[in-house]
């Protein structure tokens, strides 16, 4: 057992998933810390407050982008492999361009909303500056990602800004301070805005070679990929934030806020999914297009390894910590331990079901995916508007762990039929598949 162990420890995919999910566990401690001591910095309804807005931010962000982030993610490494600087310098402009202009729009029609709702100037002002600086980070961490690497992504993303915030956190309640939502968004968004600028010349070190190539578009394949993606992506963005702001207008502003910490600390699974996305968008896309099958099985199932370890242990932490984990937020947090307990569970499945999402995306079945999302978000609605006004915030819990949970098993199902793969931790129940490959991989019809 122990030489199975550093065997796998060994290898270079387990090694790359691991630092990936090193990556995520760390940018989610962080967030932790960074909630935690933002709770504790103001009232209970501020909090609650601030994480309603913020969710509002980030589904903002994810409207504004209108699926660019995506859809460079699936083009980005397709040219690469290829060879051709001309429709990566095509398709980055091409990008750019649209994600600007839409974000516009979408900063102008929450800050309207905000202004109707007769919402304080500074908070509409602060919101709306964490929503542009927020769509910028998302947009160059897949641009980063692809050309540069996971760590100038993902850490610019995540990780290095909320070091300064948390500081900023620490200062401030050793100062005996309060604060308000407007102002720790104002700071969130400074913070982030350092980040944006390191990725953004980082990029253009990494790009030298397209300053004298002229660009060539494939317009039509970007904008058929580009609208499933937008939907894929809002939908994503919904199942992560929209529930925030369910329980803030059905419930209020403080149990808006302890559902917000709770389905904050269940990310302990979600970052694990994320980083299995993150970690199989930036390997498995150039395996397919060099068409490497072998090397693409052996990868999923390294990586259906290390999420198998991953799910056991979290699990066991969500179970025994749960109360103490919570009180960390404040005394009131910790009495809704099952809350993280259901929320938790749910997460779990997601991630023990494997980068399904980003197979199907890779291998151009993209329009598979959005209608699994669709269904996620409209049982998880229903289920809020029955359970809620039952058994309180703890049904939004079991609402979103059944829909959550419902959606992993038809991911699979699909992915399984429409690909011949099998990404989730069941893979490892069957015997390893020979060197020359079990299945073979199959992909929808798209211009080589």
């Amino acid at each position: 057992m122990i030489e199975s162990i550093v065997q796998l420890i060994r290898r270079d995919v387990t090694r790359g998933v691991a630092g990936t999910i090193l990556l995520k566990v760390g940018s989610g401690g962080l967030a932790f810390a960074m909630f935690s001591l933002a709770a504790r910095t103001m009232s209970a309804d501020g909090f609650g407050i601030f994480a309603t807005w913020l969710s509002v931010a980030q589904i903002a962000s994810v409207v504004g982008l209108v699926g660019q982030e995506l859809l460079l993610v699936r083009f980005l490494n397709e040219y690469q492999v290829k060879g051709q600087p001309d429709l990566i310098k095509g398709v980055l402009r091409h990008s750019l361009k649209l994600s600007s202009i839409a974000m516009l729009i979408a900063i102008a029609a929450v800050a309207a909303a905000a202004g109707i709702r007769g919402d304080w100037w500074l908070l509409i002002l602060s919101v709306s500056a964490y929503t542009a600086v927020n769509a910028g980070l998302m947009l160059g961490s897949q641009i980063a990602r692809s050309v540069v690497s996971i760590l100038m992504g993902e850490g610019n993303r995540e990780f290095f800004w909320r070091v300064a915030v948390v500081l900023f956190l620490v200062a401030v309640i050793f100062g005996h301070g309060r604060l308000d939502p407007a102002e720790l968004l104002t700071v969130m968004a400074a913070a982030m805005s350092i980040g944006l600028a390191v990725q953004v010349v980082a990029i253009v070190r990494a790009l030298p070679s397209l300053r004298h190539v002229s660009p060539r578009s494939e317009a039509s394949r970007w904008k058929s990929s580009a609208l499933y993606f937008w939907i894929a992506s809002i939908l994503e963005a919904a199942n992560q934030y929209f529930d925030v702001i369910l329980v803030y207008w059905l419930l209020d502003p403080a149990t808006a806020g302890v559902y917000f910490a709770a389905s904050r600390l269940a990310n302990i699974f979600a970052m694990l999914s994320a980083a299995l996305y993150t970690f199989g968008a930036r390997r498995l896309p150039s395996l397919y297009f060099s068409r490497d099958q072998e090397t693409f099985e052996h990868t999923l199932r390294l990586m259906a390894e290390v999420t198998a370890l991953c799910v056991a242990v979290g699990l066991v932490i969500a179970w025994v910590g749960a109360p103490y984990l919570l009180g960390l937020f404040g005394s009131h947090f910790a009495a809704q331990q099952w809350v993280l307990i259901v929320l938790a569970l749910g997460t779990a499945i997601q991630a023990a079901g494997g980068p399904a999402a980003a197979i199907l995306q890779v291998t151009g079945h993209e329009g598979d995916y959005v209608p699994v999302l669709a269904a996620n978000v409209v049982l998880r609605l229903v289920g809020f508007l029955i359970l809620i006004p039952w058994v309180g915030v703890l049904g939004a819990a079991i609402s979103a762990t059944v829909a959550l949970a419902l959606a992993t098993i038809a991911l699979n199902i699909i992915c399984r039929r429409r690909t011949g793969v099998d990404p989730s931790v069941l893979a490892l129940l069957r015997s390893a598949p020979p060197k020359t490959g079990a299945y073979a991989v199959r992909v929808a019809n798209s211009n080589d």
